[in-house]
């Protein structure tokens, strides 16, 4: 017996949206975004889904990286934070590893490093999000010093957009103008657009474009949603109705009483709580779906339970699924009522979850 909380994974759905990405940009190459355990979805269960149509994979660090090699996954690998000792620069070499050089100091390891062939690297240069990367004025130096290290065939050069979600002041031109200044006339590959970027910018997809969220069926605009642009949710989580009992009126649910009835109520417990993922700030009235019908949360959110308020459908009993994210309601619109965002819940999700591939 298991307790009866889920989270179904549909690699079939991660496809689809990978192909959503291809026919975006077309003629760029894609690497998936597979950090954070696959935003949450499963590193290998991503990657083997899309090993056969991706052009490669990024994660953030070399424990992901490894894992992926040490599961048969052959297509480049790219490390995006780059190394983050000196030793990972010749273990990146001999698993066939892709560097991404951010700093002056990993490029200097990288210097000081005897490696037998040259690295496969790429190189960021801050545009404007100021958290990684070369500054523009530094990118002819900083490639200069990279290029005898590496393998000029895979050499890549990328940007990360700080705002692309957002239809207006998104900053993408003024980033993009400065990427473009700082490389001049070289004919290096480039890496700019991320998920935004691939629906909102065609003039940013270059040679490479990476996406991530987009993949695991949420919406990377402000202004849509995921079935909007042609996403599936790639997770459902579920739950089962554990206990209903009836409350009469002015009588209070949860810690501190936060929600009182306001008639004769109904009120189901399900088996999911912020120990589940579930967001412990969803407030009064965020839509959980069981029995075919949206229906409130009433309460707070407890770590393994919530309660919910099924007076007006007798339909639902012990037993009944409820669903808390995935086709209804989807992760952002859950999390937009959480005052979060889809993608803090979706790699937030912990081990403690059973993941269930569906076919």
């Amino acid at each position: 017996m298991a307790r009866p909380t889920f989270a179904r994974v549909f690699p079939q759905n991660i496809r689809h949206n990978f192909g959503v990405a291809r026919d975006k940009a077309p003629a760029a190459r894609l690497m998936a975004c597979v950090k954070a355990d696959a935003y949450g979805h499963g590193l290998l269960t991503v990657s083997h889904a899309l090993h056969d149509v991706a052009d490669g994979f990024a994660v953030a660090c070399i424990e992901e990286a490894l894992t992926l090699r040490e599961h048969d996954i052959t297509k480049p690998i790219l490390m995006l934070e780059g190394p983050q000792s000196a030793d990972e620069i010749a273990e990146a070499s001999s698993r066939d590893l892709t560097l991404c050089i951010n700093e002056w100091h990993q490029l200097e390891w990288l210097e000081q490093t005897n490696l037998n062939t040259p690295l496969s690297c790429w190189l960021k240069i801050d545009t404007g999000m100021h958290r990684l990367g070369f500054a523009p004025d530094a990118t002819a130096n900083a490639i200069e010093r990279l290029l005898p290290k590496i393998r000029h065939s895979e050499f890549v050069v990328c940007t990360h957009f700080s705002s692309a979600d957002l239809p207006e002041d998104n900053g993408i031109s003024k980033q993009l103008d400065v990427f473009d200044r700082s490389i001049g006339e070289q004919s290096y590959a480039q890496s700019t657009a991320n998920s935004a970027a691939i629906f909102r910018a065609p003039e940013s997809h270059r040679d490479w474009v990476r996406p991530g969220y987009m993949l695991y069926g949420g919406s990377p605009l402000a202004e849509c949603s995921a079935s909007d642009l042609g996403l599936k949710p790639a997770m459902e989580l579920s739950a089962q109705v554990i206990s209903i009992r009836e409350v009469s009126t002015d009588e209070r649910v949860g810690y501190c009483g936060r929600w009182q009835a306001q008639r004769p109520s109904r009120i189901a417990t399900i088996a999911a709580g912020y120990g589940d993922g579930y967001p412990r700030h969803a407030p009064d009235g965020t839509p959980v779906f069981i029995e075919g019908a949206s229906l409130p949360l009433a309460g707070r959110v407890s770590m393994d339970m919530i309660t919910v308020d099924v007076t007006e459908h007798p339909s639902v009993t012990i037993g009944s699924k409820a669903v808390l994210w995935g086709d209804v309601p989807d992760v952002d619109v859950l999390a937009g009522y959480a005052d979060s965002i889809g993608y803090e819940l979706l790699a937030g999700m912990p081990k403690r979850v059973p993941r269930i591939v569906e076919p």
